[in-house]
């Protein structure tokens, strides 16, 4: 269990803090990427690479605390949200049914970035200048955590697709995990959060994935149902 709370320790001048900073950075930049994406695999990609460096964030923790519970929830993000969900969404829902490029948008992509750019401001000074003390990782680390949950929202608004909308909400749970790493100092929590976040997210896939055989069969003809009989 870790002994303190990561606020009161992490500073901005130290190794773990430079680190998760640049960490953070590169979540966010990641979540950008796919905010002004048209291609669903890149979607898909940019998440598994965001979730890589989100576990890379929770094993700085780890070593920095000492803590085996930690190392397992790097482990597990590695795993789950690096690797499995993107392989399970690449093969349940890419390929098979065949989504290449969105185009239901609500809103061209310029336009997108700069309200996601708004919002990124908008976390920083409302959360990094005014809620947390300064010289501490949390200062630059919670408002970049509470910029791609915005970021993941904003995803959710403005793509229609469901898949779109999919990795949007799983994008939004990134920054949830990226600002409880910082700054929870009970691991419980964060599995219990991650756990519930993660059967959602795995439910989301199953519902997609159903609708769209749904959507195929009802255009579907008696010829080629009967064509599908062995």
């Amino acid at each position: 269990m870790v002994a303190t709370s990561t606020l009161e320790q992490l500073s901005t001048s130290s190794v773990a803090g430079t680190l998760l900073s640049l960490g953070a950075v590169a979540i966010l930049i990641l979540a950008f990427s796919c905010l002004g994406s048209k291609l669903f695999t890149r979607y898909v990609t940019y998440y598994g690479a965001q979730s890589v460096v989100l576990s890379f964030v929770a094993a700085v923790v780890a070593y920095r605390f000492d803590s085996g519970e930690l190392w397992a929830l790097a482990a597990l993000t590695l795993v789950v949200k690096g690797l499995a969900i993107p392989l399970v969404t690449r093969r349940l829902l890419l390929e098979r049914l065949d989504l290449k490029r969105d185009v239901a948008l609500s809103s061209g992509l310029s336009t997108s970035l700069i309200v996601g750019a708004l919002l990124t401001a908008f976390a920083y000074l409302t959360i990094g200048a005014t809620v947390l003390p300064h010289g501490l990782v949390a200062t630059a680390v919670v408002p970049l955590s509470v910029a791609v949950v915005l970021l993941g929202g904003l995803t959710m608004v403005v793509r229609r697709h469901a898949v779109a909308q999919l990795i949007g909400w799983l994008i939004t749970e990134n920054g949830v995990f990226l600002g409880a790493i910082t700054l929870a100092a009970t691991f419980p929590f964060i599995v219990e959060a991650g756990v519930f976040l993660d059967l959602v997210a795995a439910v989301l896939i199953m519902v997609v994935f159903v609708s769209g055989i749904t959507r195929r069969l009802a255009s579907a003809t008696a010829t080629e149902l009967r064509e599908l009989r062995g």
